[in-house]
């Protein structure tokens, strides 16, 4: 019995996609013997990878089934896909048009952020940067997001800025454990993305609308503290970065320790 498997007969065994296991070999989640000083000629070890699927046969590693999930910025394409996600999650009433996404991107590109699973768009992120009476009238019902002007978009170079939060939102999968998964990675990225904004840049407040119960549960894990009631159940929250930055930073460093030790 030959002693590696080719990449194909591991695919095979491993039930994978070609796209799933070379990015699952990329990061580290499939064993595999390279010769030194070689780039090419990947041996699959067949001992490991015979493990790999008894253990997920008897589902002792679920991570080994699912596609790794990845936080980067977002395109233009999946700007436009992204309201599709949000349409299905609170339905078409208060959307913001892709006209003013695009407008708001215009005057700062750094504002989306994308939940993917492999090559699939779950979930997305905005901090968008306004002038303080705009998130102000947010939190207070006075103004809807789909009605932000362009105008009352900052960009991150600015002086004491307030930062409102439109968007943590992630598609149900309808699975206990990979939801579970999904809402930790998103948390965690979350966390890590406003402590690098907050030690790079001048913010001073930070803003949001809790519409579901979800999304306050995942403002309040965040230190946000509710100040308003709003319509249907909505609560509108602030976080002050200058009275609590130890708590974010605090926050960040438990989420890398709890990378290092997983």
């Amino acid at each position: 019995m030959a002693e590696y498997y080719t990449a194909e007969e591991a695919m095979e065994v491993l039930r994978r996609t070609k796209t799933m296991f070379y990015d699952q070999v990329k990061a580290g989640e499939i064993p595999f013997e390279l010769d030194p000083g070689r780039k090419r000629g990947k041996r699959f070890p067949r001992v490991a990878i015979d493990i790999l699927a008894k253990l997920e046969a008897a589902e002792t590693i679920p991570t080994f089934r699912k596609e790794s999930l990845t936080f980067t910025p977002q395109t233009i394409a999946e700007l436009w896909e992204g309201m599709r996600i949000t349409r299905q999650l609170y339905g078409p009433e208060d959307e913001v048009d892709f006209e003013t996404l695009m407008q708001w991107r215009s005057v700062n590109n750094d504002i989306f952020i994308s939940l993917k699973e492999g090559n699939n768009l779950i979930g997305a992120i905005t901090f968008l940067p306004v002038d303080e009476r705009v998130a102000q009238a947010l939190i207070h019902g006075a103004l809807k997001e789909k009605d932000i002007p362009a105008r009352a978009v900052r960009r991150w170079t600015e002086n004491n800025l307030s930062v409102y939060i439109p968007t943590i939102e992630v598609l149900p999968s309808n699975d206990f454990r990979r939801d579970r998964e999904r809402g930790v990675f998103l948390l965690r990225h979350t966390i890590k993305w406003a402590v690098l904004l907050a030690v790079q840049h001048d913010i001073k407040n930070w803003y949001a609308v809790g519409a579901t119960e979800d999304g306050r549960n995942i403002l309040e894990a965040l230190g946000f503290t509710a100040v308003t009631t709003l319509d249907d159940n909505k609560k509108g929250y602030t976080l002050e970065t200058k009275r609590e930055p130890v708590r974010l930073i605090g926050m960040y460093l438990r989420e890398i320790d709890g990378e290092k030790t997983a």
